[in-house]
C-alpha cells in the first residue's frame, strides 16, 4: 500500500494535462515542426537552404556577432548583478523585502517600453547629453544611440533581474558561518569570499548565466530599437528575410540553426542531478580562474596598511561590512544597480506630461497634453482595446488549463513527468522570433492572421509557463493532511480540493492570471507577424509610433502601462502577503491535530 505522502499514479490527475498539452502540441509543436519541414522540403526535398546558409559568410558573421553580444552582455550582467543578489542575501528581511520589490518591477514593465525609455535617455536631447553638457564634459551632444554601446546598455538592464534572482536564491541557502570558519583559520576577507563563498554560488552563476545567454540570442526589440546599422543580430536578419525578402525557406532555416543553438546550449548547461554539487567539484577553467583571484586578492592585501587587523582576531567581525570586504562594494554596486534598473521608468514617467512638441529632457514645462492626445485618437484607442479583449481571454483560458496542467505536474506520478515539465515550460526560453514566424507560416494557410483568435492562441502559449510555476508552487507548499481530512469527513475527492486547498492556493491563482494578461498585453513580437492589419495590438502601435515619427503621444501611452504594471505589482504583492498569512494559518491548523496521521483514505490526488 502507498502511504499518505506518496504522489498518485497518473490515473487521478494526469488527464489533467489533456488541454495544456493539445493547445501545446496544436500552436506550439506542430508549427515548429512544420517549419523544420518547410527548411529541408520547400518545394522539394533539399537542403538547399542550408547549403546556402553554411557557404554564405555575411549571415555567419552575424551570427557569430549575435553570439559574442549575447556573451557580453552575460558576462556585463553577471558583474552588475552579483554584487545586488549578495546585497539581497545579507539584507535585513523588510529592507530585502524593499530590494527585491525594485528588482521586480522593471520585469513587470514591457520591454518595448524600458527600451523607448533608453532611446529616450541616449537621445540628442536625452538626459544623458544634457547632464555631460550641464557639467561642461562636452560642448556638442555625443553620440550615445544607435550603437554597440545603447545596444549593450539596454540589453543589461533587461537581463539583470534574471541574473539577480537565480543568484539570490542560491546565495541565500549560503551559511556565512562557513565564511567566518576560514577567517578564524587565517584566510582574510578577499581569500575567504573567492575560495568559500564564490566557488559555493557557482550553481546560480551557472543557471543565471545560461538563462540571461539564451534569452540574449533571441533579443529582437531592443537590438532593433537601440543597435545602429552595423548592430544587425541573427534575429533581425530573420526578420528581414520573412517580412522584407519573402524567402520563407532561408528564414526556416535560420530559424532552426537559431533552436538548435538554443536547445545546445540548455543541454550542456543543465546541473547533473547525480547528488553532488555542482559548487563542491570546479572544473579545471574554474581552478585556475580561482587562482588568478587569489593571486590578484593576495597583491591587494599586501598594500593594505600594515597595522590592520590580523587574521583570525577581529576579521571575522569584520566580513559582514567594512571597507576591505565585500560588504562595502555589495551595498554601493548593489544601490547603484538598483537605480540603474529604475532610472529609465522614472524618466518615461515624467516625459510623459511634458508640454514640448518633441521628446526633450528635462521638459520645459508639464501639461496633459499627450494623454488628451491618446484618449482621443481613434487609433491608440482601438489597438488598447483589441490588447485588453486578447489579454483577457488569454488570461481566463491560460490560468484554467495551466492551473489543471499544474495539478497534474505536482500531484501526479506517471512516466514522461519531467519530459512533459519541460515541453510545457520550453516557450520561456525558446526564442520568440522563431515561435512567431512558425505561427505565421501556420496561421497565414489557417486564415488566422489577422484575428484575435490567432493572438488570444498564440498568447496562451506565451503565457502558460507562468502560470504553471505560480500555481505549481503554491501547491507544493501546501499541507495536504487537510485535504485528506476533509476526506476523511466523506468529501469526495473533487469536492476537498475546491474547498480546502482551492481557497488556500487562490492568491497563486490570482497572480498566475495577471502575470498571464500582462505576458498578453506587453507581447509584440507574436503581434508583429499575426495581428495583421485588422487585430492591431497596442504594443504593436507603440512599435510603429516609435520606428515611423517621433511622437511623445508614445511616451504618454508607456507612462499608462507602466502604471497598470505597477497595479498589477501592488496587487500581486498584497496577495502574496495574505498568502503568507494563509499558510502560516493552515500550518498552526495541522499542528493542532484537525488531520489524522496514519489513518488510511482513498481517492487521493
Amino acid at each position: 500500500m502507498k502511504t499518505g505522502t506518496e504522489r498518485v499514479k497518473s490515473g487521478g490527475v494526469g488527464w489533467l494535462l489533456v488541454p495544456a498539452l493539445l493547445v501545446i502540441g496544436c500552436i506550439y509543436v506542430i508549427p515548429l515542426g512544420k517549419i523544420a519541414a518547410l527548411s529541408i522540403y520547400g518545394s522539394a526535398f533539399s537542403l538547399a537552404a542550408y547549403h546556402a546558409f553554411f557557404e554564405d559568410g555575411i549571415r555567419q558573421i552575424i551570427l557569430g556577432r549575435t553570439i559574442w553580444i549575447s556573451f557580453c552582455v552575460t558576462i556585463m550582467v553577471l558583474f552588475a548583478g552579483y554584487p545586488l543578489a549578495y546585497l539581497l542575501a545579507r539584507s535585513p528581511p523588510r529592507r530585502r523585502a524593499f530590494l527585491l520589490l525594485l528588482v521586480v518591477l522593471p520585469v513587470w514593465v514591457s520591454v518595448l517600453v524600458r527600451s523607448y525609455a533608453w532611446m529616450v535617455i541616449l537621445g540628442r536631447d536625452g538626459l544623458a547629453n544634457s547632464t555631460i553638457q550641464s557639467l561642461g564634459l562636452s560642448r556638442a551632444p555625443l553620440h550615445l544611440l544607435y550603437n554597440r554601446f545603447s545596444l549593450y546598455l539596454g540589453m543589461v538592464h533587461i537581463m539583470i533581474p534574471y541574473m539577480v534572482l537565480p543568484l539570490f536564491s542560491t546565495l541565500g541557502q549560503i551559511e556565512s558561518r562557513l565564511a567566518n570558519a576560514s577567517l578564524s583559520l587565517g584566510a582574510g576577507p578577499s581569500r575567504a569570499f573567492l575560495l568559500v563563498f564564490l566557488p559555493l554560488s557557482l550553481p546560480g552563476i551557472v543557471a543565471g548565466c545560461s538563462l540571461v545567454f539564451v534569452l540574449s540570442l533571441g533579443f529582437f526589440v531592443t537590438p532593433a530599437l537601440l543597435g545602429g546599422l552595423t548592430d544587425t543580430t541573427f534575429v533581425m536578419l530573420i526578420e528581414r528575410y520573412v517580412n522584407a525578402l519573402r524567402d520563407w525557406e532561408q528564414a526556416s532555416a535560420m530559424s532552426v540553426v537559431l533552436l538548435v543553438i538554443t536547445a545546445f546550449l540548455l543541454v550542456i548547461t543543465n546541473p547533473r542531478n547525480d547528488g553532488r554539487h555542482t559548487a563542491e567539484r570546479p572544473s579545471k577553467g574554474m581552478r585556475c580562474l580561482f587562482r588568478v583571484l587569489m593571486t590578484i586578492s593576495d597583491g591587494l592585501m599586501r598594500v593594505r596598511i600594515i597595522s590592520g587587523p590580523k587574521p583570525g582576531g577581529v576579521a571575522a567581525h569584520r566580513w559582514k561590512g567594512n571597507s576591505y570586504g565585500p560588504g562595502w562594494f555589495a551595498t554601493v554596486f548593489g544601490w547603484a544597480t538598483i537605480a540603474f534598473l529604475i532610472l529609465p521608468i522614472i524618466v518615461i514617467l515624467i516625459l510623459a506630461f511634458s508640454d514640448a512638441p518633441f521628446l526633450e529632457f528635462p521638459p520645459p514645462g508639464f501639461s496633459l497634453r499627450w494623454f488628451a492626445n491618446f484618449f482621443h485618437e481613434y487609433g491608440w484607442l482601438s489597438a488598447t482595446r483589441t490588447s485588453v479583449e486578447v489579454a483577457s481571454l488569454t488570461m481566463i483560458v491560460a490560468t484554467v488549463i495551466g492551473g489543471l496542467a499544474s495539478i497534474a505536474l505536482v500531484r501526479g506520478s506517471f512516466r514522461g513527468k519531467a519530459f512533459l515539465t519541460s515541453l510545457l515550460l520550453s516557450p520561456m526560453v525558446v526564442p520568440t522570433i522563431v515561435f512567431a514566424i512558425a505561427l505565421y507560416f501556420l496561421f497565414a494557410r489557417l486564415g488566422l492572421v489577422g484575428t484575435r483568435l490567432g493572438l488570444v492562441l498564440s498568447h496562451v502559449v506565451l503565457a502558460l509557463p507562468y502560470v504553471i510555476i505560480v500555481i505549481s508552487g503554491a501547491l507544493r507548499s501546501i499541507d495536504l493532511r487537510l485535504e485528506r481530512a476533509a476526506q476523511i469527513f466523506g468529501a469526495p475527492p473533487v469536492a476537498a480540493f475546491l474547498r480546502v486547498t482551492l481557497p488556500a492556493i487562490r492568491p497563486a491563482v490570482l497572480t498566475a492570471a495577471l502575470f498571464a494578461f500582462l505576458a498578453s498585453f506587453d507581447e509584440l513580437v507574436v503581434a508583429l507577424f499575426i495581428s495583421g492589419t485588422t487585430a492591431e495590438t497596442l504594443p504593436k502601435r507603440m512599435w510603429e509610433g516609435i520606428r515611423e515619427e517621433i511622437d511623445p503621444t508614445t511616451a504618454a501611452v508607456a507612462a499608462l502601462l507602466v502604471a497598470v504594471s505597477v497595479l498589477f505589482l501592488v496587487i500581486s504583492e498584497i496577495v502574496r502577503s495574505r498568502r503568507t498569512g494563509r499558510a502560516v494559518a493552515l500550518t498552526l491548523a495541522s499542528d493542532t491535530g484537525l488531520s489524522r496521521p496514519g489513518v488510511r483514505h482513498h481517492g487521493e490526488y
